[in-house]
């Protein structure tokens, strides 16, 4: 679809490092220490893996150099850019603690959650990957990697689909899901041997490759680390694909939801969702092999309730953008219009309207420090409470103890938490001191409708 160059590139890390998803300017050091940290070590663990497996013979690291050599970049920044989309997805694999819900099983499988793809959605690029030596295919890149990034099929008809899931760790034994998945199209024609080989994998991150024969045989592989989890799945039979999509962002993910994407095969389905100009694209790639490809593109009419969606996402892009930029006043103001234009919309509002509130509750504890401010988010977030689902209720509880730390207030909590314990009880030991720092660290997550309390670093 588009070509990669160094302008690209240069777009990438002026996004990756002024991008929030690093947290405050105070933490960005020593995350990016860490990473590169992770690099180094992945670079010199590869280079063993390639000399004592086969299967890696057309090598990591050869790829990566190449990668590098092509952008004027050095591997390290390569290695840099081809997990970025990883963690900038899991922070919460970082942040100890606390779950994506974005990235739970029960999302639906068609959906791409890269937080910064919006910014780069012309730059998805369909690869076609022909050599004597493997099995020809096309896979699905972005900007950030040389690998299959989305998955992609290969001309046996067999398709592999990476799903992000939730990751409450780090495994820094492990490989590139998105290279893993581009030996598989490169190498396999059979999808038992695909399963013994990813029996014997393990992953930075925790990912489900999606793997259908041209037989209809579908199994989802589940690697959490070191773990593997294997189950046989049903393929669904959709009328239209593109429909189907649009359907899909609509209930169940928005607003953090840029593209959705399906692999059968032969076909790929791929629909580009642009708040920014308010469409979609959609394209389809079918007879994906043969002399001559079909590759239709259409822009479908938007619907009302899309519009609104795209509208609710642009105030929260906003958000975001001022909040990295420490701009109260600006992320008070988009957050508000949010707030008022998802009250205006139709149907049951109530889930949404209780998030998009208790975000700004967050981000007026971030940057508001008299006590009498203080106590009227303390307020608010009581009559909030009720309204939320259990995730954000257990966000909410950690703002309240927060407040009452800082305010000198006996810790009363209107219940236990669910599923923050950890956070919550270490932070309850900690003095007011700590919780000054705590509140100009904790990371606002306006595209999630949440934020990260850092205390779990």
């Amino acid at each position: 679809m588009a070509a990669l160059d160094k302008e690209d590139v240069n777009l990438a890390w002026s996004n990756l490092k002024e991008s929030s998803y690093f947290g405050p300017n105070i933490l960005k050091g020593a995350i990016h220490k860490l990473f590169s940290q992770v690099f180094a070590y992945q670079s010199s663990f590869l280079k063993e893996k390639e000399d004592s497996q086969e299967l890696y013979k057309s090598s990591y690291n050869k790829l990566i150099n190449s990668y590098a050599r092509g952008l004027g970049i050095s591997p390290k920044d390569a290695l840099y850019l081809s997990f970025m989309h990883e963690y900038l997805n899991n922070p919460s694999a970082i942040f100890d603690g606390i779950k994506d819900h974005h990235l739970e099983d029960n999302s639906p499988i068609q959906l791409i959650n890269t937080p910064i793809q919006e910014t780069f959605n012309d730059k998805l690029r369909f690869v076609h990957f022909k050599t004597q030596e493997n099995l020809e295919a096309i896979v699905i890149q972005n900007l950030m990697s040389p690998f299959a990034t989305y998955g992609g099929v290969n001309e046996a008809g067999l398709s592999v689909q990476l799903v992000q899931r939730d990751a409450l760790k780090i495994n820094y034994l492990g490989m590139s899901a998105s290279f893993l998945a581009l030996v598989i199209l490169l190498g396999f024609n059979d999808i038992n041997e695909v399963e013994k080989f990813l029996k014997g994998q393990q992953l930075v991150f925790h990912w489900e490759f999606h793997i259908k024969d041209s037989l209809g045989n579908y199994k989802i592989i589940a690697i959490d680390g070191q773990e593997v989890d294997i189950r046989d799945a049903k393929s669904r039979k959709i009328k239209d694909a593109f429909k189907y999509h649009l359907e899909t962002y609509k209930k169940k993910h928005w607003p953090t939801t840029v593209s959705a994407l399906t692999i059968d095969s032969n076909d790929i389905y791929l629909s580009l969702i642009d708040s920014k100009n308010f469409e979609v694209k959609q394209i389809h790639y079918s007879e994906l092999f043969q002399s001559r490809q079909s590759v239709t593109t259409k822009r479908p009419r938007i619907s009302k309730s899309i519009k609104e969606i795209f509208t609710i996402k642009n105030y929260l892009n906003h958000a975001q953008v001022a909040f990295n930029s420490n701009n109260s006043e600006e992320c008070y103001h988009q957050l508000q219009l949010a707030i008022v234009f998802a009250k205006k919309l139709s149907g049951n509002q109530k889930f949404l309207i209780a998030k998009l509130e208790l975000v700004f509750m967050a981000c007026q504890y971030i940057f508001e420090s008299h006590r009498e401010t203080q106590q009227y988010i303390h307020q608010n977030l009581i009559k909030l409470y009720p309204s939320l689902d259990p995730y954000h209720k257990d966000l909410a509880l950690i703002l309240m103890q927060r407040l009452q730390i800082l305010m000198n207030e006996e810790i009363i909590l209107l219940e236990s938490p669910r599923e923050l314990k950890r956070v919550i009880f270490t932070e309850s030991k900690l003095g007011k001191l700590a919780h000054q720092a705590l509140k100009k660290t904790t990371l606002l997550r306006p595209n999630h409708l949440d934020f990260c309390p850092t205390s779990g670093l």
